[in-house]
């Protein structure tokens, strides 16, 4: 083997040390550039609002330098519950009624939005109240969601149990179809009104059971968790208003879930709430930022708590 011969004059013992230090700074600048942690969000079904609020959420997060909302799809509030206790997901949303007392390993970033439920039937049913339910076939939801959580309560305040009618589950993507092609007599949902996804393949060929005496009654029973409110005219099929049964949709997080990314998300929903609105809906019961506080008696997290302060004083 022919020995190697350096050719030119050998590096000074001054550039050896700079090609060191520029060595060990681009280390460092790699050890800096650390991927973003991804934070899953436990959402709802495909379609519905609590699943089209988590995926423009994740959106709106995704210039974060520190973390990424990967969404999950679920039937709702009870398992949302479930995924954030068991540490598989780091925040969710949830229906502040079936949230029930036990908060332990729970703490809130924001109230986001108020949810509607909307009783629906076929243009031309003879149903005009909850309790013209009894003897029909009724889809409230699947079985590990808020919404069937509140449906029961809500035919309950009518004096409907489960044993007075059939349940029959139905996704809410299946549901304006369902309903127009007479496959259930009346399905109870929840979210925005219109609910695209509904009103989509139902259009105004189904309409809405006035809840006013359910609410009162709700109210009377379990206490401001469910509100009085009232949905417009020319929602679906209905001519004039109709009044429902409100709930507070919550944005909550493991207890443990960092400071800075809880504070991260405040800002979002603070400084993008236009950005967080489905546009096919009314758009009037969304984050407003006077309300986010306003948690149903779950405590504010450290660092949302921190940004509102910020944001507030």
């Amino acid at each position: 083997m022919t020995p190697h011969h350096f050719t030119g004059r050998p590096p000074t013992r001054r550039a050896l040390l700079a090609a060191a230090g520029a060595a060990m700074a681009a280390a460092l600048a790699g050890c800096d550039r650390q991927e973003p942690a991804k934070i899953a969000m436990a959402g709802g079904q495909a379609g519905g609002f609590f699943a089209q609020f988590t995926q423009l959420l994740a959106t709106a997060a995704a210039s974060e330098p520190a973390f990424r909302i990967a969404p999950l799809e679920t039937p709702g509030t009870l398992q949302n519950l479930q995924l954030m206790r068991a540490g598989r997901a780091g925040i969710g949303l949830v229906l502040a009624d079936a949230l029930g007392t036990d908060v332990a390993g729970l703490a809130a970033i924001g109230r986001v939005y108020q949810t509607y439920w909307q009783l629906a039937v076929p243009l031309g049913s003879p149903i005009k109240s909850v309790a013209d339910l009894a003897g029909r076939t009724v889809s409230l939801g699947p079985a590990q969601s808020g919404t069937r959580f509140t449906a029961l309560r809500i035919l309950a305040a009518a004096g409907v149990g489960t044993s007075d009618f059939t349940e029959s589950p139905i996704g809410i993507g299946d549901t304006g179809s369902a309903l127009v092609k007479g496959a259930v007599d009346a399905a109870l949902f929840a979210g925005g009104v219109p609910l695209p996804i509904v009103a989509g393949p139902a259009g105004n060929r189904i309409r809405l059971i006035d809840l006013g005496v359910e609410a009162l009654r709700l109210q009377q029973e379990y206490g401001p968790v469910y509100q009085s409110t009232r949905i417009p005219a020319g929602v679906y099929g209905n001519s004039g208003e109709t009044r429902t049964v409100g709930v507070a949709s919550l944005l909550l997080a493991r207890a443990d879930l960092a400071d800075g990314v809880a504070g991260s998300l405040v800002d979002i929903l603070v400084s993008r709430s236009a950005d967080l609105v489905p546009p096919e809906t009314l758009g009037t019961q969304f984050l407003d930022p006077r309300a986010l506080i306003t948690t149903a008696g779950v405590p504010l997290h450290p660092g949302a708590a921190a940004a509102y302060r910020r944001w507030h004083g």
